[in-house]
């Protein structure tokens, strides 16, 4: 029989067991209450989001895991990851000398660049710029000196000599001609040219593989404005030798023909894909499904500024409805400039016009986080909500799975664990 002291030692021995429970996960921020849609297909309900330091440390059903120095609760909001637009421009149109660029990095970029955050895009690419500049404000951003969308670069676009936009957009002005293009004449200058750009440090690499090859029968860019394409050995030089350096490659299309000829020399996507006519068969989709690549519609250049005929508008948006359907991957961009209607804005009207297309916001959703954090080969980091991900989210009043124009209401916008945008 025990004695009275062995008894009262077993009995406090067992209270403090029981109080012994797991002590609560330290984090920095924590996010309560939580609809998730995580964008790897899955759609928490009631969940934690737990963040430390720049990234996420866990999705949880059990709040009381953690404690945190911040606590939003997120009730009745839906979050997702942080937006990502693969093709815009950082420069805008007035930029064409040397002082207007220094002026323009100095005194007008900060404002542009925050406008992206208070429209819940984290993460954007320029898809063709002068390098050197942006190059250095691309690490500003990373340093934390700038704030605004992480930013990636291809540098200046590569073309024929006469290609676009060498011969179209910048054809009056030398200055930026020489450096917002790199006009190509052989194999041989368009494999140094690639080198060139991955010694400076650009993260992909753009050609355009648009125009004519037959003088006799000149492409016409606009009414009395003919454009050159690059030969075929060209662009799958370029498309070698991007890879051979480790960079990812995308070709500006227009043509179903050209498109076609790109994703089979290995171009990772295309950029405005095909345009000017309708898809008659089921190639481009089969090719792009098969391969793997990226189809990067970029509505609003003819959509949101009313610039093409309505016979255009309708094969664009019927050609993306048809390569959707077909299994082919849709990864967002614009082909906006900082300056447009304001290219965060043009973001979220880009995912309304995808919709009208005949995506869902499910599938438009997917666009503009997963499929674009791979298109830029960046989906360790970016891109979806998961644990050990870099933790950017946009925080939005209502559900946009929806409707899709919700993504308007923006609550709160977080990158690398930092709340950047504040609208409680």
């Amino acid at each position: 029989m025990k004695s009275s002291l062995e008894t009262l030692s077993l009995v406090l021995l067992t209270v403090a067991m029981v109080g012994c429970g797991e002590s609560p996960e330290s984090v920095d921020l924590l996010l309560t209450n939580d609809r998730v849609i995580d964008g790897t297909g899955t759609i928490h309900d009631g969940a934690t989001i737990a963040i430390t330091g720049e990234r996420i440390q866990a999705i949880s059903s059990d709040e009381k895991r953690f404690k945190a120095a911040i606590t939003i609760n997120v009730e009745g909001k839906t979050v997702l990851p942080g937006l990502i637009n693969v093709h815009v421009h950082v420069r805008t149109r007035d930029v064409v000398d040397e002082q207007g660029m220094t002026d323009y990095i100095t005194h007008r970029l900060p404002a542009y660049l925050q406008e992206y955050l208070a429209h819940g895009v984290t993460t954007i690419k320029s898809a063709g710029d002068i390098a050197e500049p942006f190059i250095e404000v691309r690490e500003r951003l990373a340093r934390g000196e700038l704030q605004g969308p992480r930013l990636f670069l291809v540098g200046p676009v590569l073309t024929a000599k006469g290609g676009h936009p060498a011969a179209t957009l910048v054809k009056d002005m030398p200055w930026l001609r020489e450096r917002h293009t790199r006009e190509l004449a052989s194999e041989a200058e368009a494999r140094a040219v690639v080198r060139e750009l991955s010694d400076l440090g650009v993260d992909a690499i753009k050609f355009v593989y648009h125009g004519g090859t037959d003088e006799n029968k000149p492409y016409f860019f606009s009414p009395g404005l003919p454009i050159r394409k690059m030969s075929p050995q060209m662009m799958r030089a370029i498309i070698d030798e991007s890879h051979q350096l480790q960079l990812r490659v995308t070709a500006h299309t227009n043509e179903v023909e050209d498109a076609l000829a790109v994703l089979e020399a290995g171009s990772d996507g295309i950029e405005h894909g095909v345009s000017r006519s309708r898809l008659r068969d089921e190639k481009l989709g089969a090719l792009l499904r098969e391969s793997g690549a990226f189809y990067v519609p970029t509505l609003s250049l003819g959509g949101a500024r009313g610039r093409w005929t309505s016979e255009r508008w309708e094969a664009t948006t019927a050609n993306l409805k048809q390569l959707v359907d077909q299994g082919a991957r849709i990864a967002l961009g614009t082909d906006g400039n900082s300056a447009s209607i304001g290219s965060g804005a043009a973001t979220l009207k880009e995912l309304e016009l995808m919709v009208e297309a005949g995506m869902s916001p499910e599938q438009v959703i997917e666009a503009a986080t997963r499929n674009a954090a791979e298109h830029l080969g960046k989906l360790d980091d970016l891109g979806t909500l998961e644990a050990g991900k870099l933790a950017d989210l946009v925080i939005v009043n209502g559900d946009p799975l929806a409707d899709i124009a919700v993504m308007n209401n923006i609550w709160v916008v977080i990158q690398g664990g930092r709340v950047v945008v504040d609208h409680r």
